[in-house]
């Protein structure tokens, strides 16, 4: 038997350079079962695209002997069982199996013989054409004498064809009838698998899921056999696009950019109240117009009207899991996608990298949530990614909080964000809150102490000389009675400001508008009060950029969206 495998290794390498896509579940399996070196497997996990991972893959193996040739036979007959089938025929194949394949070739050989006898060989299919990668390849398929037809799609089973392959089927490149490019993905009718095709069916048909980062649904059909389901036909997945993004001009941008097109994508999910519950790189797709669209939904799951939680068998791809789901505290929820879709975010910023670090090490840091987040450089980004990927479900964003983030803002977002919260009556009488909450602390009092017992407010007003009713009225309404709101606002921007590169802002910003309000206290709502009043008053936002203001100070924005979170602030 050892010896078959190898032969089967041997014969087929380059088929199977071409056919195995599920590369790091197949390696990983291999190191966990330590038919491979720690050396070898970071060499696979460090390649740059999944054709070069399989290289260092089959190479390693076909250097390994007979014994490591099985192995890898094994595994592969577990992960991607319908590229053995493919390669080898009946021959690995049960006698219920054997009896639907030579079924299956009966009926191909048969519509060989129609399409020879009844179709003349210049007659080409209708083809709208949109693909760049696959343009040879589909002009091929036109051109193609064996090619089959069922309901109104084409395609042929030939290995040249095939574009994927995973844990539901084989995914061939295919025409419509009325030429529309499609990648046609082939599930066999067992159990199992026609579930989750029937589950991934109706999300795809679903009208709420319609969206442009989203893989469209194109057709169904179907034989004795075989599910059909035809998708939009997309050039990359992720890891594939990756080396891609290396070569933009304007890098950073394209990486921002897929980044919120996946979010974007998600967000039409939960918007439906849809969990997708596989996320990973191998399921961002790129079409041919550049956009990110998430795919394969035969594991997502919809929630239960007035229910959060979605209670079933563990689910998703080894290290692209939530923390509760591998300390199986809880179900799958929406906050479980935004974790991963935090670490994806971080894969894909920091050129492959995971958050919770290599795979042998991947599942204790994620339960634990031990993260580095060290091979990214914009602290705005990180941020984000520290909000998605905290060990609590609790203390992530939601997908809609994620998209209002600043890591997403432009210029126009930016000014009205200074606007809008500048504009909080907090801000606008923020000098006179700082003596109050000044005059309280000489006076002893803390945010434990009761302050009426040292100085009621109207008292401090006196002091503070204060003597306009309205002005009174508007500041005894923000820190209430029992000033509690007025030690939370001072406690909460002391503690956001401390290290930031603001913390010494009147300093940096004298140099620039020796006109600032030196009264204001040096803090991120201190700072606020200045940008604000500069904007709307000194119309000086040309100056903003020409004294990169926000250079300056980096961490600025990312600091008082965490303020407006901790007080509520709406904008």
């Amino acid at each position: 038997m050892e010896h078959r495998h190898a032969e089967f290794v041997d014969t087929h390498y380059d088929a199977l350079i071409q056919r195995v896509t599920s590369v790091m579940p197949i390696t990983d399996k291999m190191y966990e079962s330590r038919n491979l070196t720690w050396e070898v497997y970071s060499k696979i996990t460090k390649a740059i695209s999944k054709k070069s991972q399989i290289r260092e893959l089959l190479n390693a193996v076909k250097s390994g002997g007979p014994a490591l040739k099985s192995a890898f036979y094994k595994v592969l007959r577990d992960v991607q069982p319908e590229v053995i089938q493919e390669l080898e025929g009946s021959s690995s194949q049960t006698d219920h199996e054997k009896q639907v394949t030579e079924s299956h070739h009966q009926k191909v050989e048969t519509e060989k013989e129609e399409v020879k006898t009844h179709r003349p060989e210049n007659n080409i299919i209708r083809w709208n054409p949109s693909s760049i990668k696959y343009r040879s390849e589909i002009e091929e398929l036109r051109k193609d004498s064996c090619r089959k037809k069922v309901g109104n799609l084409y395609f042929s089973r030939s290995n040249k064809y095939i574009i994927g392959s995973g844990g539901s089927g084989t995914v061939y490149l295919g025409l419509k009838e009325d030429g529309t490019e499609v990648a046609i993905k082939r599930i066999t009718k067992d159990q199992q698998k026609s579930k989750d095709f029937e589950n991934e069916l109706k999300h795809l048909r679903d009208l709420n899921l319609e969206s442009k980062n989203i893989v469209r649904y194109v057709d169904l059909a179907e034989d004795e056999d075989f599910y059909y389901l035809a998708l939009q036909l997309c050039e990359y997945d992720m890891e594939d696009y990756m080396e891609n993004l290396r070569q933009e001009e304007q890098k950073d941008k394209a990486l921002r950019r897929i980044v919120k097109e996946i979010l974007l994508g998600l967000q039409v999910l939960h918007q439906a109240e849809v969990i997708h519950r596989d996320i990973k790189p191998g399921n961002v797709l790129i079409d041919s117009g550049k956009n990110a669209r998430l795919a394969d939904f035969g594991l997502s799951r919809k929630l239960e009207e007035g229910r959060s939680t979605v209670h079933t068998a563990r689910a998703g791809t080894l290290g692209w899991e939530a923390t509760e789901i591998l300390n199986q505290d809880t179900g799958y929820k929406k906050s479980s996608d935004i974790q991963v879709a935090g670490m994806l975010m971080y894969y894909i910023l920091s050129d492959g990298k995971h958050p919770f670090g290599d795979i042998k090490d991947r599942e204790e840091n994620i339960k634990k949530g031990q993260h580095s987040l060290e091979d990214l450089q914009d602290i705005v980004a990180k941020d984000l990614i520290e909000w998605m990927i905290n060990k609590e479900p609790a203390e992530r964003l939601t997908i809609d909080e994620v998209l209002r983030h600043p890591y997403f803002w432009d210029d126009d977002s930016k000014d009205a964000v200074l606007r809008k919260l500048g504009d909080r009556p907090e801000i606008q009488n923020y000098e006179i809150l700082a003596k109050l909450h000044k005059l309280y602390i000489e006076k002893g009092n803390t945010e434990e102490t009761d302050p009426t017992v040292a100085l009621n407010i109207n008292e401090a007003f006196s002091e503070l000389k204060i003597e306009n009713e309205k002005k009174r009225n508007d500041i005894l309404t923000i820190v209430g009675v029992d000033l509690k709101n007025l030690w939370k606002l001072f406690k909460t921007a002391e503690e956001i400001t401390e290290g930031k590169h603001f913390s010494n802002w009147k300093s940096e910003l004298l140099k620039i508008w020796p006109d600032i309000n030196k009264k204001l206290p040096e803090d991120v709502l201190g700072l606020l009060r200045v940008l604000r009043n500069k904007l709307v008053h000194a119309n000086v936002r040309n100056e903003f950029e020409e004294k990169k203001i926000f250079d300056l100070f980096p961490d600025f924005f990312i600091s008082l969206h965490r303020v407006a979170k901790v007080l509520n602030w709406k904008y």
